[in-house]
């Protein structure tokens, strides 16, 4: 299945089979996690029955939070999802993958109508210099050393260091994209390259340990349209490390689009075994 395919899926709901290739480590890549579970919440409220005789409304995605309960492998998932409630406003869904009977994600989100408003504050941390990313050269495949996931996303790293370089510092900044540009870019791609990066603090191990998402939450601040998200869109990206210890660090990011409109705010809890 291509990720189009896969997304889709998920909007039916039920099983969805994840293709080979979109691993990180023995585990199913968490953007690719997050973003079928998204699909899996916007399918639902589609096929909603509203009583009008229309399609349901889908307000833009607000805020979504996931929890990645286990590991899960290539192959079949089950995908199902719910409405919690739905407001004048504002409408939020659960919704959980199953792999062989056990959950490995969950996964709550908000969706709020665009609504007028007196207050507007412009982010005080603007997108840093990251360059033209055409003319960085983005991380590359390498069978049994990089992710798999590699072979469909582009990063093009700008500050911080690479994974378990015993590095000092425990930021990191880059470019992300898709390979292949999906024929509309949508909230779920937005997700899934949000979560592209390696965990920022790993870089400061001096030799590999593992190291994996434990919950992620990202909050979208601008609504993802063709005008402004196009198909071949590249995202500006920016982790700074609040905090580690006892084993566990805690990161927020910035997410930009390439004309430094602030798109989404990721925050993450990680586990770390080094």
């Amino acid at each position: 299945m291509s990720l189009t395919s896969m997304l889709e899926a998920a909007a039916r709901g039920g099983t969805v089979e994840i293709e080979q290739g979109w691993t990180q480590g023995r585990a199913i890549f968490g953007g690719l996690t997050g973003a079928v579970l998204l699909a899996a919440m916007k399918g639902c409220l589609r096929s909603r029955d509203t009583g009008a005789g229309s399609p349901a409304v889908v307000h833009p995605l607000r805020s979504l939070t996931v929890s990645f309960v286990g590991p899960a492998v290539t192959g079949p998932v089950e995908v199902d999802s719910e409405i919690l409630r739905v407001g004048s406003n504002v409408t939020q869904c659960q919704a959980t993958v199953r792999q062989e009977g056990a959950v490995v994600a969950t996964a709550l989100a908000a969706f709020g109508k665009h609504r007028e408003s007196t207050i507007s504050v412009v982010p005080p941390h603007p997108m840093p210099a990251l360059g033209d990313p055409s003319t960085i050269e983005p991380f590359p495949y390498i069978e049994n050393l990089t992710p798999e996931f590699y072979q469909f996303i582009e990063l093009r790293q700008v500050g911080g260091q690479l994974p378990f370089s015993g590095a000092e510092t425990a930021d990191l900044s880059g470019w992300v994209s898709l390979q292949e540009s999906p024929a509309r870019f949508e909230e779920e791609h937005l997700v899934l390259l949000t979560d592209g990066w390696p965990p920022a603090p790993i870089q400061m191990l001096d030799g590999f340990a593992p190291g994996s998402s434990l919950t992620w939450t990202i909050e979208l601040v601008a609504e993802v349209e063709p005008e402004t998200f196009p198909a071949d869109t590249v995202l500006g990206y920016e982790a700074t490390t609040d905090a580690a210890r006892d084993g566990y660090a805690h990161t927020h990011a910035m997410v930009w689009r390439a004309d430094g409109t602030l798109a989404a705010i990721s925050r993450q809890t990680i586990t770390i075994f080094g």
